[in-house]
């Protein structure tokens, strides 16, 4: 089964490799390199064991004189995974702007009488991949920083839960219906999420509804060695239960929490395995169901805000929506809008969020004037080729980077160039993971000079090898510039494929941490 991974080294999680800053030159350049020598610090690493069969790709220029610093197979495709956001983002930016807003309104289909609704309330989903919750109250789309976002806590280990409260949106919501004068809601609650068709990647459904993410967490507390972890679900809600078979194991052993859907009960979660005592653990339960998830939450703030609601369904009645463009302005009793764009572009490229991605998919589709996510895509084609990127240069298939998204390091950095004339370029740039510091970054190169001056998005794609567990990459990859003194950048492509590691949990973070420093000492090289 083929696993598309963000390249996550957060919080400490990942040790860097030590980077000695040598600019000295190997003795060799790499086959079909071109440009100066391979700096000794990136050959190291490059010949290594588990790259002995593998293929290293790379590119650095610089985009004033258009010199080619280091190269090698610049003109050949590699798979460019999640560094495929770079183009989902930047379109979006382009097309829609960093400063346009979501709103998420909510009608009634009758006007209610004396407080209360016979008709049905409807909430209308937008796209918003927060809805009031990652601190979006203040103006900001915030995301994990003492750890793995949780959005990858069933991927990754060390992955801990998202700032702010995921509810703030619905809350707001269902205060503003209140204040319309609603006490009571005698049809029904539900949400309609038709903004566009269902669309289905490797990352499961892209709904235009968002509750903490669509993620139920499921969080355990440890006991002691053999004993029951008490395992707790985030949000709490009405619609699922929980079973937990959960045990505590010794300090130093690795999480084994799974967590799946009962075969007869879908509302019922249940949780095996054992977590490692001493430390809480985190994991998620996807939602297939959006609108059910959001309109049971929506429910549950409407109660908690002193609304009656006397509908007893426990799902979306999708088929008792009104006709789609039939709703009247004298009836929307409340309405959220968004963060603006750029903050949650910015959350997609710091943290690799590959829903977020999709939906912003979606969203070009929508401006196109389609209801069909993959009707995006030639938005993102037009402006690649604005940039001067010749189609047999790329391969989009959607807005993550599922397999076979490829390009070659020189169309990445043609679409590096072309970003750097529009009047959104700081922003885009701004959003991106830096070396040590943020985003799937942060915990690369903490301890090296080339910390804060290595900026780019990671990419990963990864299988399992069936029987063994090993770990083959399709790609690791990291894109973006170098800061190399006197205000001067210079753009970077680096991707290895086909190394092969002993294991998921160690190989994820060893190889981000490789290509990282290869891009490190690249840097290094070419400080002044």
């Amino acid at each position: 089964m083929r696993t598309t991974l963000a390249a996550f080294a957060v919080g400490g999680l990942l040790f860097a490799a030590a980077c000695s800053g040598d600019s000295s030159g190997s003795d060799e350049k790499s086959p079909g390199g071109q440009g100066q020598t391979l700096p000794a610090a990136a050959a190291t690493i490059m010949e290594t064991e588990p790259y002995d069969a593998a293929r290293w790709s790379y590119l650095v220029v610089d985009p004033e004189t258009d010199e080619v610093v280091y190269s090698n197979l610049a003109d050949e495709f590699m798979f460019m995974a999640s560094q495929t956001k770079h183009f989902t983002v930047g379109t979006v930016y382009q097309d829609l702007g960093v400063d346009r807003r979501l709103t998420t309104p909510v009608y009634a289909t009758a006007a209610p009488v004396g407080g209360t609704l016979s008709g049905n309330l409807v909430l209308v989903g937008s796209g918003d991949l927060a809805l009031g919750g990652r601190n979006a109250p203040a103006g900001r789309f915030d995301f994990a920083t003492d750890g793995i976002d949780h959005v990858y806590a069933d991927a990754i280990p060390g992955a801990v839960l998202a700032p702010g409260d995921p509810l703030a949106g619905l809350d707001d919501l269902a205060a503003q219906v209140v204040a319309s004068g609603v006490t009571r809601i005698d049809g029904d609650v539900l949400v309609d999420p038709r903004l566009w068709e269902r669309y289905t990647t490797v990352e499961g459904v892209v709904p235009s509804i968002y509750v903490n993410d669509n993620l139920v967490d499921i969080q355990a507390t440890p006991g002691q060695p053999g004993q029951p972890a008490t395992i707790q679900m985030l949000p709490g809600n009405g619609l699922f239960r929980l079973d937990s078979q959960v045990t505590t194991g010794a300090a130093d052993s690795d999480s084994t929490m799974t967590v799946s859907a009962d075969e007869l009960d879908p509302t019922l979660i249940r949780a095996t395995g054992s977590v490692p005592a001493g430390k809480s653990t985190l994991t998620v339960f996807r939602i297939t169901d959006a609108p059910t998830w959001a309109r049971q939450l929506f429910i549950e703030a409407l109660q908690r805000k002193g609304v009656t609601v006397s509908s007893t369904a426990k799902v979306n009645e999708q088929a008792a929506l009104p006709a789609e463009n039939s709703y009247r302005d004298d009836l929307r009793l409340a309405k959220l809008e968004s963060v603006p764009l750029q903050e949650m572009g910015s959350m997609i490229l710091a943290t690799s969020y590959n829903t977020g991605a999709n939906d912003f998919l979606c969203l070009l589709a929508v401006e196109a004037g389609s209801q069909e996510c993959s009707d995006g895509l030639p938005a993102i084609r037009e402006l690649a080729t604005e940039a001067g990127i010749a189609p047999s240069e790329f391969v989009i298939v959607d807005g993550q980077g599922s397999d076979p998204s490829s390009a070659t390091p020189t169309a990445i950095t043609k679409w590096f160039k072309w970003v750097d004339k529009q009047p959104w370029a700081g922003t885009f740039w701004a959003g991106q993971p830096i070396l040590g510091e943020r985003g799937s970054l942060s915990g690369v190169g903490a301890d090296s000079p080339a910390k804060g001056k290595v900026v780019g998005k990671t990419g990963t794609s990864a299988d399992a090898e069936p029987g063994t567990g090993r770990l083959v990459m399709t790609i690791q990859g990291l894109s973006g510039y170098l800061e190399v003194g006197d205000g001067r950048r210079l753009l970077f492509v680096v991707g290895v494929s086909n190394a092969v590691f002993p294991d998921l949990p160690r190989g994820i973070f060893q190889v981000g941490d490789d290509v990282g420093m290869v891009a490190a000492a690249f840097q290094q090289a070419q400080s002044k």
